[in-house]
Order: C-alpha cells, then sequence, then structure tokens
C-alpha cells in the first residue's frame, strides 16, 4: 500500500464530506448536498495527511474552482480561505 493510499476510515470520512455537498456553495447560501469532491487543503505541496474539505466540480476543479483560481484568487473571488471552509466543516460535524 503506497503513502497515498486512503485508509478505510479516510474513505469513510470523506464520503460523510461529500454526502453533506460542497460547503462553499453551503457557505453561499446555495443549500446542501450538491455532488462534491474531496479537495486536499495542502500545506508546502503535500497532499498526505492534508485535511480535507468537500468542493462541487465546479468549485474544485472548474472555472471558479480552487485549482484554476489558486488560493489568493478563491480568496479575492468568493471573501472566504480553504481554512475558513474547514473551519466551518468541522463545525458542521461537531453540530
Amino acid at each position: 500500500m503506497g503513502t497515498n493510499m486512503a485508509t478505510k476510515a479516510e474513505k469513510e470520512h470523506f464520503g460523510r464530506l461529500a454526502d453533506l455537498g460542497c460547503i462553499l456553495c453551503i457557505y453561499l447560501g446555495y443549500g446542501e448536498g450538491s455532488p462534491a469532491e474531496i479537495h486536499h487543503i495542502r500545506k508546502g505541496g503535500k497532499r498526505s495527511n492534508a485535511p480535507v474539505i468537500a468542493l462541487c466540480p465546479e468549485h474544485h476543479r472548474g472555472n471558479s474552482g480552487i485549482h484554476l483560481l489558486g488560493s489568493k484568487g478563491f480568496y479575492k473571488t468568493y471573501n472566504v480561505s480553504e481554512n475558513d471552509l474547514l473551519e466551518i466543516t468541522t463545525r458542521r460535524f461537531a453540530g
């Protein structure tokens, strides 16, 4: 098993996040349950052990997404950072 392989517990967690829907869509008031993909919040370019959030395909890798805009452009566009969205996600799961 390689270092980038998710454990069973991680896969279950990722599934629960994806079921919640895009956290940015929720933040923007579009509602819950939009189809979502897992986005790793990388520090220093490393994906392993990176915290994750759920983003819809557009907000993840689309023209208005984090991968195209980059962290600074994403924040400028939505006035929220990946870490802000991680905190919102954490609060939703705690409640």
